[in-house]
C-alpha cells in the first residue's frame, strides 16, 4: 500500500514539475544556441587573428675582376700567383637566402657558395628569433656580433683591417638580445663557439668571417674560440631627413680553448665609435684595442695567434690597436638605371703589436659603387702594406698581420659587379 502511494506521490510531481522542466529544456537549448553562436564568433574571430607564415627568399650573384701592380712570384706556394698573374676575372660568390615571420617568431639564414680555393660551402648567417615588442628582439643561432659599427666600418669592398682581426662583420653561433627604441641601440650576446660549417662548428677556416682557428701545425698547439660575451651601447643623434650621428662603445670577453691540452685563457676587446650621416655625406670611425692570451705549451710563443677564414689562415699579433675610418658621400643621378654613385675613402691602420719590431698594416682604399636597381658595382683602387687581398701568396703570407715581415706598399684594382635578389 506504502509503495502505491509513494509512486502515486512522485507521478503526479512529475506533472507538475513537467512544464517547468519544459521551459528550462528551452532556456537550455536558447544558452546552447547562444553559445554555440558565441563559439563560432570567437573561433572566426581567432582564425582570422591567427598569424600567418611570411618567407621571402634572397640571394647574391657576384663577378670580381682584379688587376694588380705586382706580377707572379716563383716558388710552390705561388702556383694562385702564377695563374692570376697581374690580374683575372672570376666567379666571386653566389648566395642564396631566406627571411621571414610567423607573427612575432622571425627568422633570417643565408647560404654562401665560394670558388673552393675560399672554402667552398659554408654558412653566412642563420638565426631564429622572437620580437617581444617592437623595442626587444631575440635571435638564436648565427648572428652578427654586436661589436663596433654595424654592418660594416668601411665603404671598400675590400673591407678595413677592422674584418681582418675578427671586428668587423663577425658572425658566430649563440644567442643575442638587441634592444632599440628611439635613439638607443643596446645589444648583449653570449656565442658558445664561432660559425664553423660542421657539427658543433668546425675548427678549420671554411667560414665567412675570420676567427682564432687551430693552425694545422704539429710544431704549434691549436686554439679555438668559446663562450664569448658580447656587448654593445650606442645613441644616435637625429637630423630628421637630413641624418643622424651614432656614438657607441663596444666590448667583448671570451675564452681560447687549447684543443690540443685542453687548457683555456682569455680573449678581449674594446672599441669607441661614431657613425654620422647629414645629408649625403657619411663618416665612420673606430678605434679598437684587442688582446689574446693564447694558453700554449711551454716553449711555444704567447706573441700570436692563428685566425683564419675563406679556406687560409695567417698569424695575428696577440697584441694590437686597430684605427678604421671611412668617408662617403651619396650622389643620386638619373642616368638609364643608375640610380646612385657614392664615391668613398677608407683608411685601417693595424699597430701597437706585441712585438715593437714588427711592422704595422695600413691600408688606403679609393673608389664609388653604383647602384642600378638590383645591381651594385664597387671600383676600388687600393694601396696597402699587409693586406690579406693584396699580398702575394708566398712565405710572408702566414705572418701578414703579426711580423708583416716584407713590409712593401702594394696598388691593385679591382671591381666587384654583384647582382642582389
Amino acid at each position: 500500500m506504502i509503495r502505491h502511494v509513494t509512486f502515486l506521490g512522485v507521478f503526479c510531481l512529475s506533472l507538475l514539475m513537467a512544464p517547468l522542466a519544459t521551459a528550462q529544456s528551452t532556456d537550455d537549448g536558447a544558452e546552447a544556441a547562444s553559445n554555440e553562436a558565441t563559439t563560432e564568433a570567437s573561433t572566426s574571430a581567432a582564425q582570422e587573428e591567427e598569424p600567418s607564415l611570411d618567407v621571402n627568399f634572397t640571394g647574391s650573384l657576384r663577378f670580381n675582376a682584379l688587376f694588380r701592380a705586382y706580377g707572379a712570384n716563383t716558388g710552390f706556394e705561388q702556383k694562385a700567383d702564377r695563374k692570376l698573374g697581374n690580374g683575372g676575372f672570376t666567379f666571386d660568390t653566389f648566395r642564396i637566402g631566406a627571411n621571414g615571420s610567423y607573427g612575432d617568431l622571425i627568422f633570417d639564414a643565408e647560404y654562401a657558395i665560394y670558388p673552393d680555393a675560399f672554402g667552398g660551402l659554408f654558412i653566412h648567417h642563420g638565426w631564429a628569433g622572437y620580437n617581444f615588442s617592437d623595442a626587444l628582439q631575440a635571435q638564436v643561432g648565427v648572428s652578427q656580433v654586436p661589436f663596433g659599427i654595424q654592418p660594416y666600418a668601411s665603404s671598400s669592398w675590400f673591407f678595413n683591417n677592422t674584418y681582418y682581426v675578427g671586428l668587423e662583420d663577425d658572425y658566430d653561433a649563440g644567442i643575442k638580445l638587441m634592444y632599440q627604441d628611439g635613439p638607443w641601440d643596446v645589444q648583449a650576446a653570449y656565442y658558445m663557439n664561432a660559425e664553423g660549417s660542421t657539427f658543433y662548428g668546425s675548427t678549420n677556416a671554411s667560414r665567412y668571417s675570420y676567427d682564432v682557428v687551430p693552425n694545422g701545425s704539429d710544431a704549434r698547439d691549436n686554439l679555438s674560440e668559446e663562450n664569448q660575451f658580447n656587448g654593445k651601447v650606442a645613441y644616435s643623434f637625429d637630423y630628421g631627413d637630413q641624418g643622424f650621428t651614432k656614438v657607441g662603445v663596444s666590448g667583448q670577453y671570451g675564452q681560447l680553448l687549447n684543443e690540443t691540452t685542453g687548457a683555456t685563457d682569455s680573449h678581449y676587446a674594446y672599441a669607441g665609435h661614431l657613425q654620422s650621416r647629414y645629408g649625403g655625406f657619411g663618416a665612420k670611425l673606430e678605434v679598437a684595442q684587442q688582446t689574446f692570451n693564447p694558453p700554449v705549451s711551454d716553449g711555444q710563443s704567447e706573441d700570436f695567434v692563428t685566425m683564419g677564414a675563406y679556406n687560409g689562415t695567417y698569424n695575428v699579433s696577440s697584441e694590437h690597436t686597430v684605427y678604421s675610418s671611412s668617408l662617403s658621400y651619396r650622389v643620386p643621378v638619373d642616368v638609364g638605371p643608375v640610380s646612385q654613385i657614392k664615391p668613398y675613402y677608407d683608411f685601417s691602420l693595424v699597430t701597437n703589436k706585441s712585438v715593437d719590431s714588427w711592422n704595422d698594416n695600413a691600408s688606403h682604399v679609393a673608389g664609388f659603387l653604383t647602384s642600378a636597381g638590383p645591381l651594385f658595382v664597387y671600383t676600388d683602387l687600393i694601396i696597402s702594406k699587409g693586406h690579406p687581398f693584396n699580398q702575394p701568396f708566398d712565405g710572408s703570407f702566414g705572418t701578414i698581420m703579426a711580423q708583416q715581415s716584407d713590409n712593401e706598399w702594394r696598388t691593385a684594382f679591382n671591381v666587384n659587379i654583384g647582382l642582389y635578389f
